[in-house]
């Protein structure tokens, strides 16, 4: 198992594990979709794998529990740790309701009382995150761009260093899955909630939930590559 750190720079427009909130303008009521600055990391781990899943945060009390297909064969060869923002800045815009296209080229009927746009608050290009990646398969290679979100958007160049410097301590880790570390047997003796999102996986109570957890004992793993550092758990090769 080979830890990665890893620089995730936006090329376009990324639409992602947004919360939802309502605006006026004019009269007329539009919905205002505002992402979160944490990137969940099941949907950074299919998108390492050249694959794509969108899981969008909700203000909405209703959790729904899925498969999330694949996940475990991914798990395999890779590990992703949610992404943490490196320099961000957030830009607005209108974008088609429906669908993954960012319009549509279909006019709604003239009476039509349907949201035909909503206004989604996005990061823009040039956005930078940083993520932890184990690769745990040697024939793995890890690809030069990736792709998240919805909108046909959300593509990152990707800049990986292999780990130089390895040590344990306690205290705060970076941004981790909750539910991944109760089913590696890690339980935080509190924790700080970052993000969370709708969708939780099936048998992970809070894999939804992405934290900065807290440990008085030294199960963390601090990686460094160069000025870079990361404070995580390596759950790939657990052993405390």
């Amino acid at each position: 198992m080979k830890p990665y750190i890893c620089e995730l720079k936006l090329c376009d427009y990324l639409t992602f594990s947004s919360t939802t909130d309502y605006a006026n303008v004019g009269g007329v009521t539009y919905m205002v979709y505002k992402p979160q600055q944490y990137i969940h990391n099941y949907a950074l781990m299919y998108g390492f794998s050249g694959l794509l899943h969108a899981s969008l945060a909700s203000i909405a009390k209703r959790v729904l529990e899925i498969d999330y297909n694949l996940l475990d064969e991914i798990e395999e060869k890779v590990y992703v740790y949610p992404a943490r923002p490196i320099s961000v800045s957030i830009k607005r815009m209108l974008l088609n309701i429906r669908g993954e296209g960012a319009v549509d080229v279909v006019q709604p009927k003239p009476k039509s009382v349907y949201p035909w746009h909503v206004c989604h608050m996005c990061f823009p290009p040039g956005s930078l995150f940083e993520t932890v990646l184990l690769v745990k398969d040697e024939n793995y290679r890890i690809p030069a761009t990736i792709r998240v979100g919805v909108k046909r958007q959300g593509v990152f160049r990707v800049k990986c260093r292999e780990v130089e410097e390895r040590s344990r301590t306690r205290g705060f880790t970076d941004p981790v899955n909750l539910g991944d570390l109760l089913k590696y047997g890690l339980k935080p003796s509190y924790y700080k909630l970052l993000l969370e999102t709708k969708t939780v996986r099936k048998d992970v109570p809070y894999s939804n939930t992405i934290v900065k957890a807290y440990f008085d004992r030294e199960v963390i793993d601090v990686l460094k590559v160069g000025e870079k550092t990361f404070r995580v758990p390596l759950l790939a090769s657990i052993n405390y």
